[in-house]
């Protein structure tokens, strides 16, 4: 366990130190989390008020039946919400990695650039949407539709999927590739490199869901101070909202440093050249390409 945490941590310190050169390109989760939140209420609000005026259940005898299924309508309505979402996320990706692309060429990358290189790639970016959204329905039917069978199957697929397309987005981005083609070579370089790609996120989400639960203690102390008269009720909100902002800083450099570390891990993988800001024994001496 000291060594996993070891190594989650010189992951993430080694990430940092070339995100801390674009500090500024940590606007990019936040405009994706701030873009998700707006996006997730447009979709969510409807459904709300569609739901107070045409409640659902089986018609009595007598009744007309509904001249449309509401399972398939929802289906639709769920695939046009994932393929919003998952452009969204790609979008606001993109920029990250363009800018630390532009860093570890030894360039000085601006917002601006972020945001030019996702554009020229918003077609890609689509596409990739629309395959995302695709595989996440399927998937989702699989496990509604199945049963325990299902949900396990579906977990084990996702997973997979998930590891196939590992470099889909950079291969598509930095190399022109189609959908097709981006899977097919984001699944080689993933063979050469799967213990890195495994052990980097695996490890920078370790790293900063430990963090993550430092937060709770405060919490915990403050709802115990609260129920035993120490603290007022507002001190005790104060203090959830300061987490709740901690939390929220995380979410937020994690992403970053996630969308730097992947470009790094791509770069190793598809020219076997160390990215700047990164050791040549973190990730290619402890974790070596497999053949």
């Amino acid at each position: 366990m000291f060594n996993s945490f070891s190594r989650s941590y010189e992951l993430v310190r080694h990430s940092w130190a070339v995100l801390r050169q674009d500090r500024e390109i940590m606007i990019f989760p936040v405009l994706s989390g701030l873009a998700s939140l707006v996006v997730a209420a447009s979709f969510i609000v409807p459904v709300i008020l569609f739901g107070m005026h045409h409640p659902t259940g089986t018609p009595a005898p007598g009744q007309p039946q509904p001249g449309f299924h509401i399972q398939d309508a929802w289906y639709v309505y769920s695939f046009i919400f994932y393929v919003v979402s998952y452009f969204i996320t790609i979008f606001f990706n993109v920029g990250v990695m363009h800018c630390a692309a532009i860093r570890m060429d030894g360039g000085d990358p601006t917002v601006a650039d972020g945001f030019k290189g996702a554009f020229a790639h918003i077609g890609s970016i689509f596409a990739w949407s629309l395959v995302s959204a695709t595989v996440g329905m399927i998937l989702r039917m699989i496990e509604e539709r199945s049963g325990l069978v299902g949900k396990i199957a579906s977990s084990i697929a996702g997973v997979a999927w998930s590891l196939l397309t590992y470099f889909a987005v950079p291969v598509m981005i930095f190399e022109g590739a189609g959908v097709g083609q981006a899977i097919t070579r984001s699944g080689q370089l993933f063979k050469k490199t799967w213990g890195e790609a495994v052990v980097g996120e695996s490890g920078i989400g370790l790293f900063f869901g430990l963090l993550g639960m430092i937060g709770l203690l405060p919490i915990f102390a403050a709802i115990y101070l609260a129920s035993q008269g120490s603290i007022g009720i507002a001190a005790a909100v104060v203090v959830g909202a300061v987490v709740l902002c901690y939390w929220i800083a995380l979410a937020v450099v994690s992403a970053a440093l996630q969308g730097v570390f992947h470009v790094a891990l791509y770069r190793y993988a598809a020219t076997g050249q160390i990215a700047a800001g990164y050791s040549e024994d973190l990730i290619a001496g402890q974790w070596h390409p497999k053949a």
